[in-house]
């Protein structure tokens, strides 16, 4: 496959090939060649007529198996140059029709997977302008490579070029002798477009090109759109009365100008890209949130109703409008990085920094935020959820994935130390990790956070959905190794903390519904949290069963008051401010391993009690049937 060669005029077809015979060339005829094609289409489930559209491109339109382009070295049906024709197994074969036409199919299919998965990840729009990659992209993705394709996408959408070579690239591929008949525009003014008008008015050229083709022997008519080329024009847009996905032109342009003036954006809060007026999945979900807004079906369909309906509303008050729809966003949102609110520079050359969407190497879009910050900072929930943790996971090191309770996702990339396992149960703000260099942070390059955000299978923007989260402190409920207070704790949370929570409960005297003291192991299972509740009740704070910044400050206050009551009853001297000692211990004990193990704070103060007669608890706990799984003598949890 040739990649930024010089290009094949479709309507006056160059030839291609060279005047010499190849050794191990071809004798099958034209129907035989067309019949290869088809045959090997069914096959590989690739339509039929995209197939054969692009091999008319590749040979000029001759389907000469013995094609052989001397100065790019490209040989046979589908021009396969000397490297991709070695990494197909080729070599030696290229004349064989057969062979050929086979490596095209698997090439074909790869570069397929390609741009879609590629798509699914930025949201832009094939270049075709079609729901799904045809012939046309399939081509343009040879025509460009990968990156290349990916750039052009980026141009059209955003107005930037995201590699350096794609605008040589674009015009070695643009023939001067038909370039004004078939988009319009003069050819003389193409150098000094910008990268999106350059990109548009390529893919025009390229889509008028590629309809332009005429098979009439396999009934594949041409069907050209611009002036001069041969066909009948192609419906206009609104011929249907509908504006739909892969449609371009004015009626487009002047829909998403309407939707961004009334302030309609796509699913990641950005205004619609007006410039090469193609009616893509961005302008679809605009379309959606106007119609959810206005009591419309959300089809993302711009059918009679719904633009009566913008029309409607741009005549009002912008005051009387039906505005967008706040984004819903889950509960507890929390900024994923206490502490740290910077997005990182650019780490590499020609590289845009830790935004979403930035420029990044191979005509990549990036597609999370970087937030800057120091090895061991800590790394919080976004959201509640549950855990999957991937250690030494490639290029993205330590990282962990939350599957969150609305349907959306999380991942935190390039951690150091991870406090969460497989399985677990987390809250918004609940600390999950720390900041680390793992993966391929360039050694160079700043520590951060690559932090991504998935909705419906895509990545999103995840700053619109952050704000208002608290940037620059650790969020409530998160664990805090540099300050006082402590995590917020609940089912299936484990770890020092839960330790300490037992403790303290077994302390105060209030146990599980079964009667039974709490097991110290640091799992916060159904016991723990049946004498959690039994607290709260006796102390009237909301009894949820759950270990908040209310109930650990309940915690502490009854174990100063225990303190005293005991102080003042035994009257020892080791027992002079012991449980306020005993609380700070045990919460320093929690937040620095190095200042004493929550173990030992813990037996450290027993020595120092004799029998205190604890008062029992205010009120009556919860009655919870105990586990069943357990014994009567074995600890509850």
């Amino acid at each position: 496959m040739t990649h930024g060669s010089s290009p094949v005029d479709v309507l006056r077809p160059q030839g291609r090939t060279s005047s010499e015979e190849p050794m191990m060339a071809s004798t099958n005829d034209r129907g035989e060649i067309l019949d290869v094609i088809e045959r090997q289409a069914e096959r590989s489930g690739i339509p039929r007529e995209d197939f054969l559209r692009f091999a008319y491109i590749e040979t000029g339109g001759n389907f000469n198996a013995n094609a052989h382009n001397t100065g790019s070295g490209a040989k046979g049906l589908f021009q396969f140059v000397p490297g991709t024709a070695a990494e197909f197994g080729l070599t030696g074969r290229e004349f064989d029709p057969a062979a050929n036409t086979e490596a095209a199919a698997a090439l074909y299919a790869r570069n397929r997977t390609q741009i879609v998965d590629r798509q699914a990840q930025t949201g832009h729009a094939f270049l075709s302008g079609a729901e799904q990659p045809n012939g046309l992209d399939m081509y343009l993705a040879h025509q460009q490579g990968g990156g290349g394709y990916a750039s052009i996408q980026r141009a059209i959408a955003t107005g930037e070029f995201s590699r350096d070579d794609t605008r040589a690239n674009i015009l070695g591929n643009i023939s001067s002798r038909d370039f004004e008949r078939v988009t319009g525009q003069p050819f003389a003014g193409v150098r000094d477009m910008n990268d999106r008008d350059l990109a548009s008015s390529f893919t025009q050229y390229w889509k008028a090109k590629y309809a332009a083709i005429e098979i009439a022997d396999r009934g594949i008519t041409a069907s050209a759109v611009a002036p001069g080329v041969r066909a009948a024009a192609v419906a206009a847009p609104l011929a249907d009365g509908v504006l739909q996905r892969g449609e371009r032109g004015d009626e487009v342009r002047a829909l998403q100008e309407s939707l961004n003036q009334m302030g309609f954006r796509d699913a990641q809060g950005n205004a619609l890209e007006t410039g090469s007026g193609i009616y893509g999945p961005h302008t679809a979900e605009a379309v959606r949130g106007f119609q959810s807004a206005n009591a419309l079906e959300p089809s993302g369909k711009a059918d009679m109703a719904t633009r009566e309906a913008l029309a409607a509303q741009q005549a009002r008050p912008e005051n009387e409008r039906n505005r967008p729809a706040e984004p819903e966003r889950p509960a507890g949102v929390a900024w994923p990085a206490p502490g740290n609110d910077r997005i990182n520079e650019a780490d590499k050359p020609r590289e845009g920094r830790g935004e979403f969407g930035t420029a990044r190497s191979g005509g990549r879009s990036h597609g999370g935020i970087d937030i800057q910050g120091d090895v061991g900072d800590p790394i919080a929930a976004f959201a509640g959820g549950k855990v999957t943790v991937t250690p030494n996971n490639g290029a993205a090191g330590n990282t962990v994935r939350i599957q969150h309770d609305d349907g959306s996702m999380t991942k935190y990339f390039h951690l150091d130390q991870i406090s969460v396992r497989t399985g677990d149960r987390v809250e918004a703000g609940q600390q999950i990790a720390t900041m680390g260099r793992t993966g391929n942070t360039p050694a160079k390059g700043d520590t951060h956070l690559h932090f991504e955000l998935w909705r419906d299978g895509r990545k999103v923007d995840p700053l619109p959905e952050l704000r208002g989260s608290e940037r620059g402190a650790a969020h409530e409920g998160a664990a805090r190794p540099a300050a006082s207070g402590a995590q917020t704790l609940r089912v299936g949370a484990h770890g020092a903390g839960v330790t300490a929570l037992q403790e303290q409960l077994n302390a105060l005297g209030y146990k599980d519904a079964a009667g039974n003291a709490l097991a110290r192991d640091g799992h916060f299972g159904p016991a723990t949290r049946e004498a959690l509740i039994g607290m709260q009740r006796a102390q009237g704070i909301k009894a949820d069963g759950i270990a908040g910044p209310q109930s650990w400050g309940k915690l502490s206050e009854l174990a100063r008051e225990t303190g005293r009551a005991a102080d003042s009853q035994a009257g020892e001297k080791a027992q002079e401010g012991g449980s306020s000692s005993f609380v700070e211990r045990m919460f320093a004990a929690v937040r620095n391993p190095e200042s004493g193990s929550v173990q030992k704070v813990i037996d450290e103060f027993a020595s120092t009690m004799k029998n205190p007669q604890w008062d029992p608890p205010a009120a009556p706990m919860e009655q919870v049937n105990p586990d069943p799984t357990k014994g009567p003598s074995e600890p509850q949890r």
